[in-house]
């Protein structure tokens, strides 16, 4: 089970990628900002895909893509989806 602390800082997702897995589910989790221009995160893209494969070798129709608040309670969203997506694999 993952917990907020797991995910870093929310500062992280301006400049990283978080890469991770729980069980059977494989996540990234990055900042998506305003513009090229304007360097301020709007929102935080979640990518998930049912693993072994890594990222690169899942077919993209595979992968799901959606979208939470650059928040602390964004974070706590993606936490409750994370876990949604695992018991749904398995």
């Amino acid at each position: 089970m993952l917990e907020r602390k797991t995910l870093y800082v929310l500062d992280y997702y301006k400049k990283n990628t978080f890469m991770g897995s729980d069980g059977p589910l494989y996540f990234r989790i990055f900042g998506v900002p305003v513009s090229d221009e304007d360097k301020t995160i709007k929102n935080l893209t979640v990518i998930t895909w049912k693993g072994p494969f890594i990222f690169d070798k899942t077919p993209e129709e595979e992968k799901k893509y959606k979208d939470f608040p650059y928040s602390e309670e964004g974070m706590e969203e993606i936490i409750k989806y994370l876990e949604n997506e695992k018991n749904l694999l398995t």
